[in-house]
């Protein structure tokens, strides 16, 4: 659960997502399919790849490769950060003078 928080806050900070999330964030905008679903599917493909090599796991990495994608999605509407600029309170608009 920590891991879904830790993911969900420098995904929602903005400053750009590592590998995994990167791809997770990037299918979702391009395809429209659930975070949750993707980064489970990325999650399973790697424990996949590291089996067929020869790795090993056990029911944590399971669970982790399960539950990581659902926790990051289910908390991440709380740590988004809204970059959005903010109006002057009375309506007008800013005027941003041209670089000189």
């Amino acid at each position: 659960m920590v891991n879904g928080i830790g993911g969900a806050l420098y995904i929602g900070s903005q400053f750009g997502p590592g590998p995994r999330d990167g791809l997770m964030t990037g299918v979702h905008l391009r395809t429209g399919i659930s975070m949750r679903l993707v980064r489970t599917v990325v999650e399973v493909t790697v424990l996949a790849i590291g089996w067929l090599l020869g790795g090993i796991f056990g029911v944590g990495t399971v669970a982790y490769a399960l539950l990581i994608g659902p926790l990051t999605q289910f908390f991440l509407r709380w740590m988004v950060v809204d970059l959005t600029p903010a109006r002057p309170a009375t309506g007008q608009v800013p005027v941003v003078e041209p670089a000189r």
